[in-house]
C-alpha cells in the first residue's frame, strides 16, 4: 500500500452532498460504501471519541484498508479533526458548505488510489461533530459502468479525477473549469461517440476563444469517434 499520509483535501460541491449522509443499503452497495466513522469532540471541545458504523461488506474493511484508513485520520487529526475549534476555523477557511441536516455542514473529499474519504463536518457543540464515510473507488467504478455508459472524464494537475455518465453534468463541468485550465491543469476526454456530446464540447472550447464552431452536427454524425483530451486528439 502506498503512503496515504501526503493527500488533497478539496472542499465538496454540490451535487456531491449526497456522499456525506447515510444512503439507502442498494445505494451504499453501488456506491462501493465501506463504512464511516462518526466523531465528536466532547464537551471541552479537545476530547476525540469515535465509532466505526459499517455499511458494506465485511471483506471490504480488510486489513489494508484499515491500516490507509488509520493513515488519513492521523493525518486529519493534525488539521481540521485536531479539535472544535480548528475544524470551525478550517470550515470558515475552506468553504464547502453543503445541503442537509438542521446546522449548517461543510463536506471535504480526500481520494487515494483505492479509496474516496467524504468528510462531514459539523463545529457545533452538543452534537456528532463529525462523519468520515469511506468508498471503495474500484467497487464503485464497476458498479457504475454496468449502470450507465461513460460520457467523459476530467483530471486536474493535483490528481483529482472525475467520470460522468451525464451528459449535461460533463458539458457543465466542462464549461465552467476550462477557463481556468492554465491554473488548475484542466484535461477532459469525451469518451462517448455521440455526435451532440461531442459538437457541444468543441463548441464550448471555440466559445471560449470568442469564435464559433465552424462544424455542424451534421458533420459530427458522419465522423468516426474523435474525443478530444486537452493536449491532444486520442
Amino acid at each position: 500500500m502506498k503512503d496515504a499520509t501526503q493527500f488533497h483535501i478539496r472542499p465538496a460541491r454540490p451535487e456531491e452532498a449526497g456522499l456525506f449522509y447515510a444512503q439507502h443499503p442498494e445505494e451504499n452497495k453501488r456506491l462501493g460504501a465501506v463504512g464511516c466513522v462518526r466523531m465528536d469532540f466532547g464537551r471541552s471541545g479537545n476530547e476525540f471519541w469515535h465509532t466505526w458504523w459499517p455499511r458494506g461488506p465485511e471483506e471490504l474493511n480488510s486489513p489494508a484498508f484499515k491500516a490507509e484508513l488509520q493513515q488519513i485520520v492521523g493525518k486529519l487529526r493534525e488539521d481540521v479533526l485536531k479539535n472544535r475549534f480548528a475544524m470551525e476555523r478550517f470550515c470558515y477557511d475552506h468553504g464547502g458548505k453543503i445541503d442537509g441536516g438542521y446546522v449548517q455542514n461543510y463536506g471535504y473529499i480526500v481520494e487515494t488510489e483505492r479509496y474516496r474519504y467524504c468528510l462531514r463536518c459539523n463545529p457545533s457543540p452538543g452534537d456528532y461533530n463529525g462523519y468520515l464515510a469511506v468508498y471503495d473507488l474500484a467497487v464503485q467504478r464497476q458498479n457504475t459502468a454496468r449502470d450507465k455508459p461513460l460520457v467523459g472524464r476530467v483530471s486536474y494537475a493535483n490528481g483529482d479525477t472525475q467520470e460522468f455518465t451525464d451528459a449535461e453534468a460533463f458539458l457543465k463541468c466542462v464549461r465552467e473549469e476550462l477557463p481556468y485550465r492554465p491554473t488548475t491543469g484542466l484535461r477532459y476526454e469525451v469518451v462517448t461517440d455521440d455526435p451532440a456530446v461531442r459538437k457541444a464540447v468543441d463548441d464550448i472550447v471555440f466559445d471560449l476563444y470568442g469564435e464559433e464552431n465552424p462544424r455542424q452536427l451534421e458533420e459530427y454524425q458522419k465522423m468516426p469517434d474523435q474525443g478530444m483530451t486537452m493536449g491532444g486528439i486520442k
